[in-house]
């Protein structure tokens, strides 16, 4: 019974120690993320692509790599 009560209190202060360490790490999360949601409505945005999506090289897929009659 003796070496178990020193075996917990020898481990005692590194499991203390892990949890504080986990509750700063978490409390730093969360206030990084509140910082983040406070200024993102602020946010500068654009400037935006008119299409996104348009094929930007269809001229040179119509002919092709092996073919070029241009």
């Amino acid at each position: 019974m003796k070496h178990q009560i020193i075996l917990i209190a020898c481990f005692l202060p590194l499991i203390i120690i892990y949890i504080v360490l986990k509750l700063a790490v978490w409390v730093e999360a969360v206030n990084a993320e509140q910082d983040y949601v406070k200024r993102e409505p602020s946010r500068k945005r654009g400037p935006f692509l008119e299409n996104p999506y348009e094929d930007v090289d269809a001229e040179e897929e119509e002919y092709g790599n092996r073919t070029d009659y241009r």
